[in-house]
């Protein structure tokens, strides 16, 4: 019997934590067996510890009318569900090749359209399309309720519509703060708190205000408000609001930063999980996260056995940014897993198949994995020659401009020339202790330093002990 329960108990676990906070706000079921079945689904999704096993006794035919009941209310409520249906109609309007049933829903669904939803947008301008469609066919009635629809709602959309194109703006300056450094954007911060809460305009742009709101408090390391929007934005997921398991990722995948942030690994973890169940254009990122987090908690076979599981995703990407992370990290876990020589080929293979797109994107976290594996193996000659052929010194005095800077490959560097008697130690001193000159490291920088601290010590104890006191 209990293999009987195997589908279903499978179609459980993929319920995710607030995906089962609205169903508990929703079902009405008097039957007990029915609730029993519902209840656990609820807290088995919720639950950071083991999960319970489903009544093997009551009717299979329960748990399929469970699974239906489950799947129709998401279904429901699911603003890419909802977004897909709307380009499925535009496309098959532009084509001549909508139904009549389909007609007659899509006329059903804007005669009674009530508040501006989360792809106002979209059905805006699918409207707008189906409007002529109608009229070239002489089809006035049906023609009527798509212009008073259009009408009704045209002020709305010229609003979020230059909300949108402020947004677009808005993101320029804010990724372009994370990536240059180069400027404030703090004055941006009212207006997307306004539009984030704003409950009149559409949920996209409220979404997109979210998620810059959250990128900007993380530049600023601002781990109190990003926290106070994640559990505003927490409160609409449990209540349906703004709901696709894309967005719900997403979600997860901030939680993943703030908690490490704060030192709360295991909760990291927890979330870090969920943020890579649902697969999307953005799962390599997230997968990146999670591989940081398990290496923070010292399970780097955990992170190996990640990282195979999502190889083929790595090779068919073109995100470098993403490549080049997931790449970086599969050296640290080999690395971490006492398999040198293989992290070295793995790195020296990338560097030779992807040289301009690891010095265009992200040569600091690609470098930094790659020569703390060369300082393991005590090949000094070989980073000292990186460091050259790739301008590293330049590089990272450039580096050192930005608030997150720990110097490990300048102190990698500088052991490699003491190493290879280019220097004395004293010398070696000053080098080490120079990036450290008018900064005042954060708790979290501090933390990364003493770690490379540590590891460099195994090479140099003397030296890097005695910076250890400096800090």
């Amino acid at each position: 019997m209990k293999t009987k329960l195997k589908k279903f108990t499978e179609f459980s676990k993929t319920i995710l934590p607030h995906e089962a906070k609205y169903l508990e706000s929703k079902y009405q079921f008097t039957d007990p067996e029915k609730l029993s079945i519902i209840s656990l689904v609820i807290s088995n999704a919720v639950s950071q510890q083991g999960r319970k096993d489903f009544d093997t006794t009551i009717n299979k035919r329960k748990y399929s009318y469970i699974k239906d009941w489950i799947e129709k209310r998401l279904l429901s409520i699911d603003v890419d569900a909802t977004i897909a249906w709307i380009m499925s109609l535009k496309e098959k309007i532009l084509t001549d090749a909508i139904s009549s049933q389909e007609e007659k829903e899509f006329l059903h669904y804007i005669s009674t359209y009530r508040a501006v939803d989360f792809n106002f947008q979209n059905l805006f301008d699918l409207a707008k399309e189906y409007k002529s469609y109608l009229l070239v066919r002489m089809r006035y009635k049906d023609h009527n309720i798509v212009a008073d629809f259009i009408e009704n709602y045209k002020s709305h959309y010229s609003e979020v519509k230059a909300i949108k194109d402020k947004l677009y703006d808005a993101t320029t300056e804010i990724t372009n703060q994370y990536t240059l450094n180069n400027h404030e954007t703090k004055h941006l911060e009212d207006w997307l708190l306004q539009v984030f809460n704003d409950k009149h305009i559409d949920g996209k742009n409220r979404y997109q205000a979210f998620v810059l709101l959250a990128f900007m408090y993380t530049n600023y390391s601002e781990n109190d408000k990003l926290k106070a929007i994640l559990d505003q934005i927490d409160d609409y997921f449990s209540l349906g609001e703004m709901y696709s398991r894309r967005l719900l990722s997403n979600y997860y995948a901030s939680r993943v930063l703030l908690h490490s942030k704060q030192d709360e690994f295991k909760e990291a973890e927890f979330y870090g999980y969920l943020s890579i169940r649902q697969n999307n254009n953005d799962t390599l990122m997230y997968l990146n996260n999670l591989v940081a987090i398990l290496l923070r908690n010292n399970t780097p076979k955990k992170a190996f056995d990640l990282l195979e599981k999502y190889k083929e995703l790595y090779r068919d990407t073109h995100n470098y940014h993403q490549k080049i992370g997931y790449c970086s990290y599969q050296i640290r876990v080999l690395s971490e897993l006492q398999k040198n020589e293989l992290a070295e080929s793995t790195a020296k293979t990338f560097l030779k198949k992807y040289k301009n797109e690891v010095l265009n994107h992200r040569w600091h976290h690609f470098f930094t994995s790659y020569i703390n594996v060369l300082i393991i193996q005590e090949k000094y000659e070989e980073v000292l020659k990186l460091a050259s052929k790739f301008n590293l010194n330049t590089k990272e005095s450039e580096r050192q401009k930005q608030n997150n800077y720990v110097p490990n490959i300048s102190w990698s560097i500088s052991l490699s020339r003491y190493m290879e008697g280019q220097i004395n130690s004293s010398r070696l001193l000053e080098e080490i202790k120079a990036p450290l000159k008018d900064t005042q490291p954060t708790k979290n920088q501090k933390q990364l330093m003493i770690k490379v601290i540590n590891k460099l010590s195994n090479n140099l104890p003397e030296a890097f002990l005695e910076l250890k006191s400096h800090i």
